[in-house]
């Protein structure tokens, strides 16, 4: 029973590298989810939220010119 709980663990060393680690995973999986969104107005408003969120995580960071182009 142990070895089963073991191997249902998801460590970061076997998940794909972050691309934004100031953000964390959540949003990255986020976006993940976008980019397979079958429009691109779909897309859009949905990036326009994640990026009002990723504003909310790192409110320091809003004020950087280069925020909403990365």
């Amino acid at each position: 029973m142990i070895n089963n709980i073991v191997e249902t663990f998801d460590y970061n060393t076997s998940r794909e590298k972050l691309i934004l680690a100031e953000y964390g995973r959540n949003v990255q999986n986020m976006v993940e989810y976008i980019v397979a969104l079958p429009t691109k107005e779909e897309r859009n408003r949905y990036a326009q939220v994640v990026i009002d969120m990723m504003g909310f995580l790192n409110p320091h960071l809003r004020d950087v010119p280069d925020f909403k182009h990365k």
